[in-house]
């Protein structure tokens, strides 16, 4: 089963934006489209799916192959509860059970002989397939799986759909795109409006996931963990690179790099051959060379400076800070509810001066409204705020591109944020946010979301502020912008808390993560790294400490002694036996492993020891999780 484009061309108000472009994917595609804004994705997209005509060329598919898609716009039946919503999904199967009992009596009354009879059972036979395609046995189970992972509460199967929000409507759409089960699914923006976890295990679906992928998404590592091919959109047409999106990174670099290595060589022969061309062309003796000379250079195909510079570019570099106290924040006994919502209670913590600090938590857990607590934007239903000696802060909200004045221009704007920054440093400096050219004199009105947010983020970071409190500063941003912020806040000498679910920077940009989990903050005291080694077994904790000690603050740190743990000791004592069990057998399997190694039969077979030595790294990484695990136990028992 495939689909082929074949020389599309497309014009939207006289500008081309696809010209003979050709593409081809089969069932097994996994192809992550990337691009600039504007460079047609979401177009290829649609007309894929034939919402959208070429101008020139056509759009094939194999016959009866179905095709899913994933728009950026949720589509709901607002009247329908989540559940009825799911199952319209499977709103053919009483069409295709009608026409195989129509079928069935048909062929009981045709001659088995006649043409009609084996016309009669080529329909049946593709009606059965189409069942078989719909697995009736389970439909439920499937449904409640993909809402589970979605993050879907079983309560939130009798709400009405139009009672969600606009964020989880769309999970609601990308549900039903995945229980649809087609051969090929489209799939635009579909980590947008996802938390880590729902992220997390939207990935682990789609590896599995027994058809065609083609994706468009801002998500480096999502790209990473799915595609194995990346359709880049440039320059009208589409040029596709084996492998995930880091490795199209370290291949395009290089081809760059060929290609300018290969222009600048053409250039200087092309040079000094006109140059012998110019100065012999009228010699009696040489002319004819030179003529010759001349035919040749003009047959020669020249090769094209690569419009894609290196991406390897000067370090950003910001005006002095003052640095604060050595404490940046402290609150304690911080409790907020809406109405019956309650978000968290009685949470506390602190902030250290040069801390980068990330919030995560599911959507709906208070995330933003803890930041806008923590900068006194909205009051608390009880506890204190305390922010430290010389804290100068700097805000990025969801809603920071409203602060931009629409008519002022990105270089005015920036510069007036920094009046001490000369021409060329403004210009230089909006550069290295990817703001060039006209762009930097047009007015913010009618910069695209992206521009307008690292315009915004540039000039938070040149106003000098020793602290930056961020609410989702990567949002609208394509992943080379999402990595020139990452290497802005990393020049950063600042202290910062920020709220994001983009993992690139979390893992890259993190020295503690904080989660809201369950009316509780979790403060795990470590990267990234260590808050996955250790998310599962204090999301265990958290839910077993929730009856008896609602209110409790939660810790995990890495160094024992500055664990301060408020949960209740049963819960953690319970887990430490488990954790211990699970040790004394890890234990044994590493003693059977060795052992085992210590066969000559198996150290005289090089594919018998390989394989045994992957499984006994295995399990001594395995090992080494449980014993993180139970001294953190341990150190909350004291």
């Amino acid at each position: 089963m495939t689909i082929t484009l074949a020389n599309i061309s497309k014009n939207f108000t006289s500008k081309p934006l696809f010209d003979k472009l050709n593409l081809q994917l089969d069932v097994d595609s996994r192809i992550g489209l990337i691009g600039r804004n504007g460079m047609g994705k979401s177009t290829l997209l649609k007309m894929i799916m034939g919402d959208l005509e070429p101008d020139e060329g056509s759009v094939k598919c194999t016959p009866g192959m179905r095709v899913s898609y994933l728009s950026q716009e949720p589509k709901i039946t607002p009247h329908l509860s989540l559940e009825e919503d799911m199952r319209t999904v499977f709103s053919g199967l009483k069409d295709l059970h009608d026409e195989e009992q129509t079928l069935l009596q048909k062929m009981g009354t045709t001659p088995h002989d006649s043409p009609e009879y084996t016309a009669i059972a080529d329909r049946l036979d593709r009606v059965h397939q189409a069942l078989e395609r719909y697995d009736e046995n389970t439909i439920d189970a499937r449904i409640g799986k993909i809402l589970n992972g979605l993050g879907f509460s079983l309560a939130d199967h009798d709400r009405k759909t139009g009672d969600f929000s606009g964020g989880w409507q769309m999970r609601i759409n990308l549900a039903k795109v995945l229980l649809e089960g087609a051969e090929f699914i489209l799939l635009d923006e579909p980590t947008n409006h996802l938390d880590i976890e729902a992220i997390e295990w939207l990935e682990d679906y789609l590896k599995t996931y027994p058809g065609g992928l083609v994706l468009v998404s801002h998500d480096q590592r999502f790209l990473d963990e799915i595609c194995t091919e990346i359709g880049e959109l440039d320059n009208r047409t589409i040029t596709v690179w084996a492998g995930n999106y880091t490795t199209y990174v370290m291949n395009k670099e290089l081809a760059v790099e060929q290609q300018t290595a290969a222009y600048e060589r053409q250039q200087k022969e092309l040079a000094k051959q006109t140059a012998f061309v110019e100065r012999f062309k009228a010699s009696a003796s040489r002319g004819t060379q030179a003529k010759s000379r001349e035919k040749q250079l003009e047959k020669i195909e020249r090769i094209e400076m690569p419009t894609t510079s290196s991406t390897k570019a000067m370090k950003l570099s910001f005006p002095p800070i003052t640095p604060s106290g050595k404490e940046v924040l402290s609150f304690e006994k911080l409790s907020k509810s809406f109405g019956d919502k309650h978000l968290f209670n009685n949470i506390e913590g602190k902030l250290l001066r040069q801390e980068r600090v990330f919030i995560l938590g599911a959507n709906g857990t208070g995330k933003t409204t803890l930041l806008q607590l923590l900068m006194q934007l909205e009051p608390a239903d009880s506890g204190t705020v305390n922010w430290g000696h010389q804290v100068q802060l700097g805000y990025f909200s969801q809603n920071q591109l409203e602060s931009l004045d629409p008519e002022k221009s990105a270089f005015d704007t920036l510069h007036d944020a920094c009046p001490k920054m000369n021409h060329t440093e403004v210009r230089t400096l909006l550069g290295r946010f990817l703001l060039s050219g006209d762009q930097v004199f047009k007015p913010a009105k009618v910069l695209s979301g992206g521009e307008k947010s690292k315009l915004a983020l540039a000039v938070l970071l040149v106003s000098g502020p020793n602290t930056l409190i961020l609410d989702e500063p990567t949002n609208h941003m394509d992943i080379p912008s999402k990595n020139v912020l990452l290497e802005a806040f990393q020049a950063f000498e600042g202290t910062i808390l920020c709220i994001s679910h983009d993992r690139n920077l979390i893992e890259n940009l993190a020295t503690d993560i904080w989660e809201l989990v369950d009316n509780k903050l979790i403060m795990y005291g470590g990267d990234y790294h260590h808050y996955k080694a250790k998310r599962v077994l204090m999301h265990e904790v958290v839910t077993g400490s929730s009856k008896g000690a609602a209110s409790a603050k939660m810790f995990v740190d890495p160094e024992p002694a500055k664990a301060g743990v408020t949960v209740n000791r049963k819960t953690i004592e319970k887990q430490l036996k488990a954790v211990e069990k699970k040790l004394s057998n890890a234990e044994k399997d590493i003693a059977a492993i060795e052992t085992q190694m210590a066969d000559p039969a198996i150290q005289s077979d090089y594919a018998a020891l390989t394989a045994t030595t992957e499984q006994l790294a295995e399990k001594q990484d395995r090992l080494k999780e449980l014993q993180d695990q139970w001294d953190s136990l341990t150190a909350q028992l004291g």
